[in-house]
C-alpha cells in the first residue's frame, strides 16, 4: 500500500570532524554508483526525545530537571524505545516517583520523575516525546564494494528542536515523485511523493554528513569516478535528479564557490542555472538534498541546503567528507 508524504525538512545540527579526502591524503580514487533517485526512510530513535517541557507550571518533567533535547533511554531500568512504552509507565506508575536514565549531550544523567495527575485523573509527566520521523530525500551514491549507500548530505534531525536523532535503528525504502511545490522567495518549495513498501536498505548512521547503510538490492546508476576535494572548481557542473516525472534527470548548475575545510559540510555554494529545473521547481527543494553534484564526469558531492530567500542557490558537501564520515563513523568496511 502507498502512503503519500511530504518530504520532511532535516536540518543540519551537529559538527564532525572528518578528514578532507585531497589526492595526497587518499592514494586510491573511489568509484561509485551515482544516485539521483529520490528514497523513503523510517527512523527510530535510540531512545525517546524530549521535545517539549511544559513549563506553565511546576510540572513532573520541569521539577525533575528535564530539559528540551534531552534523550530518555531507561525508566525504572527498563529500556525505553517507544513513546508508548514510556507513557504506560507513567500512566501505570500511580503517581510513584520513575527513575530515569537520560542523555544530554555525551552527558549520562540520572533524575527521578513523580507523575501527576491531570483533570482527567490520569497520570501524566507533562512534557512531549518523539521517538520516530520518516520523509523522503534522495540518494547519493551506491558503493558496490561495500554494499553501502550514502544519501541527503545532511542528518535527520527533530523537526521541533533541531536535534540530531540519535539513529536506533531505520530503513530506506523505494519512493516515488508525485508532484512538486515550487519554491519562491522567502518559501521553501518541495517534492511530494509516495513510499512504497519496497525495502531497499538499513539505516545504521545519521550524522550530520548524511545518512548512511547497508544497500540490499540491485546498486542503480551509471559507475562514476570521486573526486578529490583539491579537484573541485568554481564554473560549471550538473546535479541528477528525479522530478515527477519519474526519471533520473541532468540539469546544469554553476560552483560559485566552495569552503572544503568547513566542517559543518556546508563546502561549496550551488546556483541552478537550468532553466527547465527552474521552470519547474524554482530552484532547490526539499526533497532534493543529497541529489548528486557532477563535474568533468567525476562525482564531486550533493546539494544539501537551500537558500530560502534565493531558492535558486543552495549548499553542497563535498563527496570526500560524505565518503570519508560514514567510514569514520561506523561504516561497514571493505572486506579484505
Amino acid at each position: 500500500m502507498k502512503k503519500m508524504i511530504r518530504y520532511v525538512c532535516m536540518t543540519l545540527a551537529a559538527v564532525l570532524l572528518c578528514p578532507i579526502m585531497t589526492a595526497s591524503s587518499q592514494e586510491v580514487r573511489r568509484t561509485v554508483h551515482v544516485g539521483g533517485m529520490p528514497f523513503g526512510l523510517t527512523m527510530y530513535t535510540n531512545g525517546v526525545v524530549v521535545v517539549n517541557v511544559d513549563d506553565s507550571y511546576d510540572s513532573p518533567a520541569k521539577d525533575a530537571g528535564l530539559r528540551e533535547n534531552d534523550i530518555i533511554t531507561r525508566a525504572n531500568d527498563e529500556k525505553i524505545t517507544s513513546n508508548e512504552r514510556l507513557h504506560e509507565i507513567i500512566a501505570s506508575s500511580g503517581g510513584a516517583d520513575i527513575e530515569l536514565s537520560v542523555l544530554r549531550g555525551k552527558s549520562p544523567l540520572s533524575m527521578t520523575i513523580t507523575p501527576e495527575t491531570d483533570d482527567d485523573g490520569n497520570y501524566t509527566a507533562g512534557m512531549w516525546i518523539r521517538d520516530s520521523t520518516a520523509g523522503l530525500g534522495t540518494i547519493t551514491y551506491f558503493d558496490e564494494n561495500t554494499h553501502s549507500f550514502g544519501a541527503l548530505g545532511h542528518g535527520i534531525c527533530d523537526r521541533d528542536t533541531g536535534l540530531l536523532m540519535p539513529l536506533g535503528s531505520g530503513k530506506i525504502v523505494k519512493a516515488q515523485i508525485g508532484s512538486i511545490t515550487k519554491a519562491k522567495k522567502g518559501i521553501a518549495g518541495g517534492l511530494n511523493g509516495y513510499m512504497s513498501d519496497e525495502e531497499i536498505g538499513e539505516m545504521t548512521v545519521n550524522n550530520s554528513f548524511g545518512v548512511y547503510g547497508k544497500y540490499t538490492a540491485e546498486p542503480e546508476g551509471e559507475e562514476i569516478p570521486c573526486a578529490f576535494d583539491n579537484e573541485i572548481e568554481t564554473g560549471p557542473a550538473q546535479i541528477i535528479t528525479t522530478l515527477d516525472d519519474g526519471e533520473l534527470q541532468t540539469f546544469d548548475v554553476e560552483i560559485e564557490g566552495f569552503h572544503l575545510n568547513d566542517k559543518s559540510g556546508q563546502n561549496m555554494v550551488v546556483r541552478v542555472t537550468d532553466e527547465d529545473l527552474l521552470d519547474k521547481t524554482g530552484g532547490i527543494v526539499q526533497g532534493m538534498s543529497g541529489s548528486p553534484i557532477i563535474q568533468h564526469d567525476r562525482l564531486i558531492g550533493a546539494v544539501t541546503h537551500v537558500f530560502v530567500n534565493a531558492p535558486e542557490k543552495g549548499y553542497g558537501i563535498t563527496i570526500g567528507n560524505m565518503l570519508s564520515c560514514y567510514e569514520q563513523f561506523g561504516g561497514i568496511k571493505e572486506e579484505s
